[in-house]
């Protein structure tokens, strides 16, 4: 045989190989692709019965009711690790079977916490230009969730929803009014505090004394690790960093505007003015859908001054 045709024979059996390895590694891929689809589309899974699924769903009740004792939230990959296991797949269906248990049995349910915002340049500069455009659109998603209630409003009462007992009923009461009342602070100075104005206020309403719990700073850092609070730090180089507080994802789901207008009625008690919430609003920066709604009279009718 021709030196030449030997040649041409190796040659055409050296790329029949090549190519034979790009195929598999194609197939696998499309099918990597269509198990991805497959999965954002309905999030079915073959499971072995409907008894696995039912005991995923009640494990992830589980995970969901010890994540909001200890007030730490529900992250959508530590669900996937420690209640689905090896049904990663089976997310949507678990999901939404433990939603309808918490709303039927506990009126609770799961609702998904805001994306964190940048505050810091540092921050802003290590954002990628999709999560910029995402955060800017709406369309971002934390996957992280914290439980909510169901009930009625006629039965959100503090008769009806006491204080936990642990550790204490007083405590936590003590506990829940503070970060009520620092989350209303910071949400109607624009949703913002200096670190000077923030302490000033604290001081002027004797936090040190009227939290006998704990010491102010011990408070101030578990609310910012619960979420309640964000503290942001601007390090900047010879001068003294610039630290801002503001609301943090937890506290705008837990004492939203509307949390936020009952308390200030709360602690006006009396006499409250017509343009109450008109000026509730401004203070928030609510607009049209979000605004609350300026035509309730105060308690005894009376003009603001």
């Amino acid at each position: 045989m021709p030196p030449q045709t030997q040649r041409r024979r190796r040659r055409d059996s050296d790329d029949e190989e090549e190519v034979e390895p790009r195929r598999r590694h194609s197939r696998r891929q499309d099918s990597e692709d269509e198990d991805d689809e497959e999965l954002d589309e309905d999030g079915d899974v073959d499971m072995a019965s409907a008894s696995d699924e039912v005991g995923l769903v009640k494990k992830l009740v589980r995970y969901a009711l010890a994540c909001e004792y200890a007030r730490i939230p529900i992250r959508r990959d530590g669900i996937r690790d420690k209640v689905l296991g090896n049904n990663p797949r089976a997310f949507k269906k678990v999901f939404d079977g433990a939603q309808l248990n918490l709303r039927q049995v506990f009126g609770m349910e799961m609702a998904e916490l805001p994306v964190k915002e940048k505050r810091t340049l540092r921050e802003k500069q290590k954002q990628s230009a999709t999560q910029r455009q995402a955060a800017a659109q709406g369309t971002a998603s934390s996957k992280t969730y914290i439980l909510v209630s169901t009930l009625p409003s006629a039965y959100k009462t503090a008769s009806i929803i006491t204080p936990s007992r642990v550790p204490s009923s007083s405590e936590e009461a003590e506990y829940t009014g503070f970060y009520t009342f620092v989350i209303a602070l910071i949400a109607l100075n624009g949703g913002e505090l200096s670190n000077v104005k923030f302490f000033d206020y604290l001081g002027r309403m004797n936090a040190d004394r009227n939290l006998p719990f704990d010491k102010t700073e011990n408070v101030l850092v578990k609310l910012v690790r619960q979420g309640y609070l964000e503290k942001a730090v601007e390090k900047t180089e010879g001068d003294e960093d610039t630290i801002t507080w503001h609301v943090g994802t937890r506290g705008k789901v837990e004492v939203p505007p509307e949390s936020v207008a009952a308390f200030v009625k709360e602690v006006w008690k009396t006499d409250i003015p017509r343009d109450l919430n008109k000026r509730i609003n401004k203070s928030l920066g609510l607009q049209g859908g979000a605004a609350l709604p300026e035509d309730q009279e105060g308690e005894n009718g009376a003009e603001g001054e």
